[in-house]
């Protein structure tokens, strides 16, 4: 008779467990980002959304589509809004974050301006210069651990750089144990679709360069190379960020 009641006993424990555990599941999935718009109601608008763990944790930024034709990254970047399901901290991202380059298949924004020469931008500028100020100060408030700036890299041409597919930055102080382990995995295979190489240096005024050197925090700028199927170049962008996510236990 106990050994019947204890078998019972045992077998509501586990079921309530389980039920508690799906619930829990479906209540995290079902958790709803945070959303913002930057530059709101000017030709520059995008879209910031937030999506927050349940437990404290570092923050983590990603900026898709500063280029709006570089489609890997702003598509990378706008799956990862729908699909991450983050554990603690939070991550944040902005993509397209040149929304009317995207849906002109343009690098450059509506003002005709490269938003990657603008930062730290200009409240009371054109509203390519605003939008710039104002996902600079976003940047700033969430002092996150690492930026990823997304973007994409063209065939090798004259007077132009062949990056490849690479990972550029200023410095990676503080971050030199997830940089080396992230090219190391591409390098032997079991992290994205192929090895990656890393450059230092970013232009003056891009998001890489700018927030480095007056936030000092850490931006690695990700370039995949056109020439590969889109759907690859995708992926690696997020294999990174996924990768990431794990280093800092985010997911």
């Amino acid at each position: 008779m106990n050994l019947h009641w204890n078998r019972r006993k045992c077998f509501c424990l586990l079921a309530a467990a389980a039920i508690l555990t799906t619930l829990a599941v479906v209540l995290h999935a079902a958790q709803k980002p945070v959303c913002k718009k930057l530059a709101e109601g000017t030709p520059a608008e995008a879209r910031l959304t937030i999506l927050e763990g349940e437990r404290p944790g570092p923050a983590l930024f990603v900026v898709g589509g500063v280029h709006g034709d570089e489609t890997a990254g702003w598509t990378a970047a706008d799956r990862l809004a729908k699909e991450a399901r983050i554990l603690s901290g939070a991550l944040y991202i902005v993509s397209p974050a040149n929304a009317w380059g995207a849906a002109h298949n343009n690098r450059l924004t509506a003002e005709n301006r490269d938003l990657n020469r603008l930062f730290p931008g200009r409240l009371d500028g054109d509203a390519s210069e605003q939008l710039a100020a104002e996902l600079f100060a976003e940047i700033e408030q969430a002092a996150p651990e690492v930026v990823f700036d997304l973007h994409e890299s063209l065939p090798k041409r004259a007077n132009r750089d062949d990056l490849g597919s690479s990972i550029i930055f200023d410095s990676i102080d503080g971050i030199e144990d997830l940089v080396l382990g992230m090219l190391l995995e591409t390098q032997s295979g079991s992290l994205c679709s192929g090895p990656f190489t890393c450059y230092t240096g970013a232009p003056i005024g891009s998001i890489n360069r700018v927030v480095n050197d007056a936030l000092g925090l850490r931006v690695l700028t990700v370039e995949t190379f056109r020439g590969d199927d889109l759907e690859k170049r995708v992926q690696d962008h997020l294999d990174l960020i996924h990768y990431t996510l794990r280093y800092y236990d985010m997911e």
